[in-house]
């Protein structure tokens, strides 16, 4: 099948293309690099560097391509940015939407996968763990954003009728992460790697839903021909604290610290459970690689990047 992944160069996009690809898809990649790598694509996929936002570009690069399913993943993910740049986060997650939408519109493409994000959307929720019905009320202007997206998606195709499958996200973590996403796990490998001590914001005692990168590019290939009209959680469904991922990211690495504190973040919220009962229902899935597999993964990555980087210092010197 022909498809096309928008961010597809990206952390969780590239994940996205290497399951569809091991699935025998034809995969094409539309990315602007600035936070995605050639060097994250596997073998077979094709790259177009462009940026959402240009509609000129995204129409020609769609009507040159004609995919029949698009996963949308490009997006400005910052939440403390999305805050002190609101509009330029609504020009790449609402405006660049509408562009990839439109477009995938208008050459017929047979359905739509949006990603969006669970940890967003719902604000503080009122029950724990989160289902798919709870009111979508967002604290930050990259859930509004969000939000905003799962409506022109709903609305645009389904009115185009073009199947669509939104994703919403847990906190997804796993290789080709990079440190100024501000994962927690990305943030502490990469301090802890580079002699420097780890920084825990609020207390630490904040307890979130992980969930492994490669669980979650599943989950895009199983929306190709399942969950048409419906929004999902795509998550752990177990919850762990900031303090028990550095101690566990510590073990992992042989080492002992003493973490420095800040102050909370902006818009985090204390507790976050997601219900993924209606995936397992609905999409045939449910996530197959537990926290401490995820982190050993995730450890002998960072771990090898760091050495490589390394080896490249010593031979320039």
């Amino acid at each position: 099948m022909r498809t096309l992944v928008t961010g597809g160069a990206g952390f969780i996009g590239s994940h996205v293309v290497e399951a569809l690809r091991s699935d025998g898809h034809q995969v094409w990649v539309i990315d602007n690099l600035v936070t995605g790598s050639r060097g994250n694509l596997p073998a077979g996929a094709s790259l177009v560097e462009v940026d959402v936002r240009d509609q000129e570009a995204v129409t020609a690069t769609f009507e040159r391509l004609r995919p029949s399913v698009v996963f949308h993943l490009a997006a400005q993910t910052l939440v403390a940015t999305s805050a002190s740049d609101p509009f330029r986060d609504a020009q790449i997650n609402v405006l660049g939407t509408l562009n990839v939408v439109r477009a995938a519109v208008a050459v017929g493409a047979a359905k739509f996968v949006f990603a969006s994000s669970g940890g967003t959307v719902y604000g503080n929720a009122l029950q724990q763990p989160v289902p798919e019905t709870h009111p979508l009320n967002p604290i930050s202007p990259y859930g509004v954003s969000k939000v905003a997206g799962e409506h022109y998606v709903r609305v645009l195709c389904g009115h185009a009728g073009m199947s669509t499958t939104i994703l919403r996200y847990g906190n997804v973590y796993g290789p080709r992460d990079i440190p100024e996403s501000h994962h927690v796990i990305t943030v502490f490998l990469d301090a802890l790697l580079n002699g420097e001590p780890p920084v825990i914001e609020w207390d630490g005692e904040q307890a979130k839903d992980y969930v492994y990168v490669g669980d979650v590019a599943n989950a895009h290939v199983r929306a190709i021909t399942a969950g048409d009209g419906e929004a999902f959680n795509i998550a752990s469904g177990r919850e762990i604290t900031v303090n028990e991922i550095l101690r566990l990211v510590c073990a992992e690495l042989g080492v002992r610290v003493t973490p420095l504190h800040r102050e909370r973040r902006a818009a985090d919220v204390r507790r976050f459970l997601l219900d993924c009962t209606k995936a397992e229902q609905m999409l045939g899935w449910t996530p197959a690689t537990s926290f401490a597999e995820g982190l050993r993964q995730t450890v002998r990555y960072y771990r090898q990047q760091a050495e490589s980087r390394r080896r490249h210092a010593l031979t320039l010197q």
